[in-house]
């Protein structure tokens, strides 16, 4: 493809309100995924927590 076959190509665009359901699906998505970053925060520092009972270290 050269330039000018560039230049004269069409791109899709959605309507606004398709824009807008994307954006609304994506910031789901991405709460989502904050929410799950935080649950794996509190499942690590559980593991790490029962981790230090199971196999306490002593004190020197």
């Amino acid at each position: 493809m050269n330039q000018t076959e560039v230049g004269n190509s069409q791109i899709a665009v959605p309507s606004a309100k398709e824009q807008q359901k994307i954006a609304h699906c994506l910031s789901s998505l991405d709460e989502v995924i904050g929410l799950d970053s935080h649950k794996l925060d509190a499942l690590k520092n559980l593991k790490k927590g029962l981790m230090q009972q199971l196999f306490p270290q002593e004190v020197a």
